[in-house]
């Protein structure tokens, strides 16, 4: 599982999560688990290849995830 910030403003920020399919790991059910068990839907779900990898992402708003990720 990879994140990444995206900073669109000074006060706006998307999240992705990248889940690669082929490859998950413990970390990636667990985080996939807290989500639902929290009843956090991304805004966008799609897939996606990069550099020959192919991802599962998770698009959510930064305020959206706010309090539930370690900065």
């Amino acid at each position: 599982m990879k994140m990444e910030l995206l900073n669109l403003s000074t006060t706006e920020q998307r999240i992705l999560i990248l889940f690669e399919p082929d490859n998950l790991s413990s970390q990636d059910h667990q985080v996939d688990e807290y989500l639902h068990s929290h009843e956090l839907e991304p805004k966008r779900q799609y897939s996606e290849t990069r550099e020959g990898t192919n991802y599962l992402i998770y698009y959510f708003g930064g305020c959206y995830l706010e309090g539930h990720i370690k900065q």
